[in-house]
């Protein structure tokens, strides 16, 4: 059975007394963990429980937290999405945030990020704290603003959508996911030493607006909003821009691919003539093969081509402390490439 916490009718009543004062409202709120998340396996359940209920409870919110094993969560997810409530806190990694974005989109319910992963590629961007009991004040404190969320063939993705070279380190970590230290450190490596030696390309025709380009790619990654290439550590600096981006490598080999990303890493990647930059509201990308395989927010999946990428702005709303963006404000007019 799932751990379950409940705040006594007593603690709701102090607590929303408390919070009233402060004026802000009180939110009906459900908190769903992923048990086996990277950073919730080093925890006690009944400690992660307990602190992510006081957070939002010292707020006035009334919560219900639920500790459940990963199979259970995309059912509880669903219920929740359908019930009563006004927030759906979920901790775990990029791929349970994206299962809840899912089945919230297009609701009236606002998604709490807790990054329990080992990426937390959206928290970052949305500058969450990646300390769960600095996580959870965080969440309690926060307002709703909506941002946009990516499709490929109808499937959900929040960050990015990969698929070539850099697909095989994902390929490693869900091979490698759960195996002992001592076993995972060397695989690693190899890994690495094979993306730094190959020099496999994928054949590619990429359709964005009236245009179409054929392309012979080291990898492809598809972004929910585009990279600022200004800043370190490959961060989006706005999530609601309405505008998807493809990077395209047409690096040699992996090493120069590895080079390229050390210096996005270090905000120094800007006019890479190796790097293809495609902007759009879609794009639609051909392979000669009718089955492909792509990492969307590091979970792999096969998909069958052409593989057709769409933005759907403002889909989804998300706890942050970031101000609400003005929904006016003009996008970019034109798809760019580079």
């Amino acid at each position: 059975m799932p751990e379950n916490h409940v705040l006594t009718s007593d603690a709701l009543e102090a607590t929303t007394r408390t919070y009233a004062a402060g004026r802000r409202p009180s939110l009906k709120v459900r908190a769903l963990v992923n048990l086996r998340a990277g950073t919730a396996m080093e925890l006690c359940p009944e400690a992660m429980r307990d602190l992510i209920a006081q957070a939002f409870a010292a707020e006035g919110h009334r919560i219900e937290v639920d500790i459940l094993p990963p199979e259970n969560l995309d059912q509880a997810i669903a219920d929740a999405a359908r019930s009563d409530i006004d927030v759906l806190v979920v901790g775990g990694g990029d791929g349970t945030i994206r299962t809840a974005a899912t089945h919230l989109m297009g609701t009236d319910k606002t998604l709490g990020i807790l990054p329990l992963g080992t990426m937390n590629r959206l928290a970052k961007d949305l500058e969450i704290p990646l300390d769960l009991a600095s996580a959870a004040r965080y969440l309690a404190t926060a307002t709703a603003s909506r941002i946009d969320v990516a499709k490929v063939n109808d499937r959900v993705f929040l960050c990015n959508s990969l698929m070539g070279l850099t697909l095989r380190y994902s390929l490693a970590r869900a091979r490698l996911r759960g195996k002992p230290a001592t076993q995972r450190l060397p695989a690693y490596f190899a890994t690495l030493r094979e993306i730094l030696s190959s020099k496999d390309k994928i054949s590619i025709t990429v359709d964005h607006g009236e245009d179409r380009m054929r392309l012979r790619a080291l990898s492809v990654a598809v972004t929910n909003n585009g990279y600022d290439e200004t800043m370190t550590w490959l961060r989006r600096p706005r999530l609601d821009g309405g505008k998807l981006t493809m990077y395209v490598s047409k690096h040699r080999s992996g090493w120069g691919l590895a080079m390229a990303i050390g210096r996005a890493l270090l905000g120094r990647w800007k006019g890479d003539p190796e790097m293809a930059k495609f902007t759009g509201e879609s794009f639609v990308i051909r392979t000669p093969r009718r089955v492909k395989r792509l990492a969307n927010d590091g979970e792999i999946s096969k998909f069958e081509t052409p593989l057709r990428y769409e933005i759907c702005p403002r889909a989804l709303a998300v706890l942050t402390h970031s101000a609400e963006p003005d929904s006016t404000e003009p996008h970019d007019a034109a798809p760019q490439s580079a």
